[in-house]
Formats: structure tokens, sequence, C-alpha cells
């Protein structure tokens, strides 16, 4: 997923920009439909398979199909973070603008899934967080009825416990180990091999039809 920054967030200059994220910031304050103004979303998928979403009404929306001419450059724009990265431009089959981080809109997925079956949703925190400008406020969550059909596969404060400094790895690491890439290195090992753990515990749970044991209310 990648968004198209609307007005001056389509521009780099830092001091332009800032100014343009301080303006998204009040806005998301006041309400989070008012984010139609900066953003425009843009999901991109397989030609063949259509996105298992109902239609979206909620923010201007559309459907770019995939494919050898823009596999680079779409996956460059969703981990285009403004101040961190620059943006996208002209993404081939969306048009002229500039492109950025989906999750500036949809942090987490919290979208109309289509379909009767359960959603799968494998996640790094028990919490579904519309967008990027909500992380700080507690107030805003993920829509219940949109939630209603998710299954979702977080880790357990005890097993983050069990991880060094007590958390998943991240980008913040990049600066804590500054100079230091095998020590990051056998960091995010050590917690890629608790992450195994946890998953042949889902496995067993599944293959012993125990899985109920451990589901809570989202």
């Amino acid at each position: 997923m990648v968004v198209k920054s609307q007005g001056r967030l389509a521009d780099d200059h830092r001091g332009r920009l800032g100014l343009a994220l301080g303006s998204v910031i009040a806005d998301n304050l006041r309400g989070r439909a008012r984010l139609s103004r900066h953003f425009e979303r843009l999901i991109i998928h397989h030609p063949r398979l259509a996105p298992p979403v109902n239609a979206l009404h909620d923010f201007p929306s559309r459907f770019v199909a995939l494919n050898a001419g823009n596999l680079r450059q779409a996956l460059l724009a969703s981990g285009s973070i403004p101040m961190v990265m620059e943006g996208v431009r002209d993404l081939p089959g969306a048009g002229a603008g500039t492109f950025r981080d989906g999750g500036l809109l949809d942090y987490h997925l919290d979208l109309p899934y289509s379909g009767d079956g359960i959603v799968l949703y494998p996640h790094f925190t028990d919490r579904v967080i519309p967008g990027w400008f909500d992380k700080t406020l507690p107030w805003r969550k993920a829509s219940v009825e949109r939630l209603q059909d998710v299954l979702l596969l977080a880790p357990s404060k005890e097993y983050l416990a069990r991880l060094p400094f007590g958390k998943l790895p991240d980008r913040n690491d990049f600066k804590r180990f500054m100079g230091d890439a095998p020590g990051r290195q056998k960091y995010w090992h050590a917690a890629m091999d608790e992450s195994r753990r946890l998953g042949d515990e889902f496995l067993e749970l599944t293959a012993n039809g125990r899985l109920a044991e451990r589901l809570l209310t989202l």
C-alpha cells in the first residue's frame, strides 16, 4: 500500500514538508476523515488477484496493478517515510505525483475485508492502530465492525520480555548498534530464534485443535 501525497506533502524540502506534516497532524486530531485532504490511498496488487476488500469509501482510493515496470518504484514508495526517505515520483501505472509509505494513512490494516472467511492477521502488537498519526492517540481505535472476522496473532508481553532489550527488532536498532553490525545481527538472530519457537507453538495449537484456548476478544 502507498499513498499519493497531496499539496505541500508532495514536496521533499524539509522546511515545507515539515509545515505540511504539521497540518496533517492538526487535521488528524480534529478527525481522521480530514486526512482525505492530504492523501489518496493506492492498493498495489497482483493483476490476476483482486484485493480481498470491499469498496473503500473512507478515503479517495484506487487499485493499481503490480508489474515488472513498477515493482521497484512501488517497493520504494511503500517504505518512503517523510523526513527519512524521499518520496517516489511518478509511479508507473499510478500517474504523476509523489508517492509515500501507505502506513501514513493505514498504519495497521483497518480495512473492510471481503468474503465470508476468517482474516488471519499476523501482527507485532495486540492493538490495531488506524493511521501512523494515531500512534499517540489512545482513543483512536479500529472499527469493531471491520475486525469482527479478524484473527489477530500478536506476541504476548511474556514473549517480548524474553527478547533482548524487551522488544521486537526495528529500524532504531541501526542507531543503537551504529558501527557494530555483528552485534546488531546477533541481536536480530536471537529474536528470530525466539520467533521460530513462537511459530512452532502456534502450529502445535492448530494441529491439536487447541487454538481456542488462547483466543481473546480483540
